[in-house]
């Protein structure tokens, strides 16, 4: 017979079979700060401190190059932080699936603030300055792509999940987002003229690829997690 050997004091299974890190105190903490450093490892604060260091540097490398090390290792620690959680639950218990509505809308909300504060800043900054028209382009682009990418986002999670509540986090990132993104364009386009297909196309696959990376990423995250450890949680007993 086999015999579950237990890190910490899970609920009775007979009652509640399926456990989540925030139903452990022990979890609860590397839980949370797993969710912390997913929000700041999230495409939406990539942008924010993209542009915010793109107002300081006026420059095209050093945006990217600080965006994408903090998007690193704050996935890093977030992955950690998350593994370190989980471990306290044996696989076959573990409620990966549970929907946590309330934190989700709490990311989007702060993951929406964030992007649109850097984008205010960011307007702001073209407005008292001459914008070149590319510089223009490839921002329109990049914007242009985080649009489209919360809105096919809030439609999938509400065909998954098939409830308009589960879509409300995606729906609050696209309402902001696009509202001062409308913003921005208008301020933008009417400073610069026409603006260069080519460059809008390579500011937006920029951010599909940042996007890309970091929907593998969590996908492969998710079923780590879903799967739980291949050795070492269960142990033989007569």
């Amino acid at each position: 017979m086999k015999q579950i050997n237990e890190r910490v004091q899970l609920p009775d299974a007979n009652e509640q079979y399926l456990v989540h890190p925030l139903d452990l105190a022990q979890a609860r903490r590397p839980f949370l700060l797993a969710w912390v450093m997913g929000i700041i490892g999230s495409p939406q604060v990539f942008a924010a401190v993209a542009a915010l260091v793109w107002v300081g540097s006026n420059n095209f490398v050093v945006p990217f190059i600080a965006a994408g090390s903090t998007m690193l290792f704050a996935n890093l620690a977030a992955a950690w932080f998350r593994r370190e959680a989980w471990s306290n639950i044996p696989g076959k218990r573990r409620d990966s699936d549970r929907r946590l509505l309330g934190l989700n809308l709490l990311a989007a909300v702060v993951q929406a603030l964030a992007l649109a504060a850097a984008a205010v800043v960011l307007i702001l900054w073209f407005i008292n300055r001459t914008v070149s028209p590319e510089v223009a382009a490839f921002a329109t682009g990049t914007v242009t792509a985080i649009t489209v990418l919360m809105a096919v986002d809030m439609v999938a999670t509400a065909v998954r999940s098939r409830s308009g509540t589960a879509a409300l986090a995606p729906a609050v990132n696209l309402l902001v987002v696009a509202a001062v993104s409308w913003w921005g364009f208008l301020v933008i386009a009417g400073r610069t003229g026409p603006l260069d297909v080519s460059t809008v196309i390579m500011g937006a696959a920029v951010l599909l690829a940042v996007w890309g990376l970091w929907l593998i990423w969590s996908l492969w995250q998710r079923r780590r997690i879903a799967r739980g450890p291949t050795g070492g949680s269960a142990a033989s007993a007569a």
